[in-house]
């Protein structure tokens, strides 16, 4: 992923690839469709209090956000 921030509304394969790690971690139930809906967002801040994630608004997927959902999903982070 580049690194861009996402948020409600944002569509394309960064959503899509996001969704993806979101269920691999279990916060993301709905379709692989590319699309930042208000599920996703749900999903987002759900990570973000499982991360302790502060420095991004609350379903944003910002930078801070984004390393910690990509350390989770590579394996290089113990989830607690």
């Amino acid at each position: 992923m580049s690194g861009s921030t996402l948020r409600r509304g944002d569509r394309g394969p960064e959503v899509f690839e996001l969704q993806r790690r979101l269920q691999r971690v279990g916060a993301y139930w709905g379709p692989e469709d590319g699309v930042y809906s208000e599920r996703v967002e749900e999903a987002v801040a759900e990570f973000q209090r499982r991360a302790r994630v502060m420095s991004d608004p609350s379903g944003v997927y910002g930078p801070e956000t984004r390393r910690a959902l990509e350390a989770w999903t590579s394996g290089r982070e113990h989830r607690s």
